[in-house]
């Protein structure tokens, strides 16, 4: 009880400094302190350096990802998003004086961007997308809006990547994610790890293929998805209506 108290109190004095503007210190989470390194790796495999990319990120967290990502890919415009507001200030606080780095902006990705707020500035343009940690985390209805809203942001052969714990056809493991897997059943019954066969279909039905699964450290994955160019007499009706917007 009195650690619950303690945590009231600190997100009622964190929102209360918001609300004055006067926050210097943005939040770090451990996990993704942990996890940038290998994501990195994963990244370079795909994105030269200077390449002078454009990105949409999902799910930016305290935007310690962007921070570490858009320094080292210095010619990249980076696009940090969150469905927390809380968080933005986080987001503002790390990136502080990067250029490539834009205003974060508040974005449901479990609603059609047509419906947001916010307007990418790279509609069908995007070269990269990037989700960490958020597809089990968060109702399905957040899964399907990715796949559905990225199809719209990306350019055609443009990469999605997605980094979290999965089950692979059927089959969570090892038992460490089993447990974790129930623990987030036990907080939110519309939460829990996906498969990455249901994925697969998933994006296929938005226009992307799973082109790689790259195993990576304390049992997690990067899956990377390409977006595909039409290839039907309906998908290239799609693509002149789409260019006939002037979003191409």
């Amino acid at each position: 009880k009195q650690w619950y108290q303690r945590r009231v109190r600190g997100s009622l004095l964190r929102g209360l400094l918001q609300y004055l503007n006067i926050m210097t210190e943005p939040r770090c989470y451990p996990s993704a302190s942990r996890n940038e390194g290998p994501i990195l790796e994963v990244l370079k495999q795909f994105l030269g350096r200077t390449d002078k990319i454009k990105v949409f990120e999902v799910a930016s967290g305290t935007g310690q990802h962007a921070k570490a990502f858009a320094t080292y890919f210095s010619c990249a415009s980076w696009e940090p998003t969150e469905y927390d507001e809380t968080l933005l200030t986080d987001i503002k606080l790390h990136c502080k004086g990067m250029k490539n780095v834009k205003a974060p902006a508040c974005v449901d990705i479990s609603k059609d961007l047509e419906s947001w707020d916010y307007s990418p500035q790279y509609m069908g343009k995007y070269d990269v997308g990037l989700c960490v940690n958020m597809i089990h985390i968060s109702p399905l209805e957040c899964t399907h809006g990715l796949f559905r809203n990225m199809s719209k942001l990306l350019s055609f052969g443009g990469l999605l990547f997605t980094y979290g714990p999965y089950a692979v056809d059927g089959v969570i493991s090892p038992e460490s994610n089993v447990e974790f897997h129930n623990s987030l059943k036990s907080r939110d019954p519309s939460w829990g790890l996906r498969d990455i066969r249901f994925l697969r279909k998933v994006s296929r039905d938005h226009g992307l293929k799973l082109e790689m699964v790259v195993d990576m450290p304390s049992n997690n994955k990067t899956l990377v998805f390409r977006r595909l160019p039409p290839s039907s007499e309906s998908d290239k009706l799609a693509l002149s209506l789409h260019n006939g917007n002037g979003l191409n």
